[in-house]
């Protein structure tokens, strides 16, 4: 396992993993019902073949967060379906260093959703060199 979140084996590994998943799963890898309290809902939105990334909702405003936005592909089709205004991406860890030139893990659509929504904020740790943070 220390090769894949830590070399550029594994980063290509994943790369690919990536793309193969897009394929396999044009529409994600399941259909997971979204959580609902007052005020808020949570989407849980498909990535890869087992992993998830969330779009939090809050419903009295239409303002929104994500956490772990892997692929900006699909957490951009939430935002339009969901018709919300994305106004923070939360990150809990990435894998690859800063020398890659794209880090396509946990922070992997952190660029690509903060170029179409210019005033969303990224948080995560300084220690983790998250990118995009603001």
């Amino acid at each position: 396992y220390s090769l894949y979140p830590h070399t550029r084996l594994g980063y290509l590994f994943y790369q690919r993993q990536v793309k193969k998943a897009r394929e396999r799963y044009p529409h994600g890898h399941s259909a997971p019902q979204p959580c609902r309290f007052p005020g808020v809902k949570i989407l849980p939105i498909p990535v890869l073949s087992n992993n998830y990334s969330y779009l939090v909702i809050d419903t009295g405003s239409g303002r929104a967060a994500v956490v772990d936005p892997s692929d900006p592909l699909a957490v951009q089709a939430a935002v339009e379906e969901e018709r919300v205004m994305l106004e923070a991406i939360f990150c809990t860890h990435k894998h690859w260093g800063a020398d890659l030139p794209v880090r396509r893990d946990h922070s992997g659509g952190n660029a690509a959703l903060r170029q179409q929504h210019s005033s969303c904020k990224v948080y995560g740790s300084t220690l983790d060199a998250i990118p995009e943070l603001t």
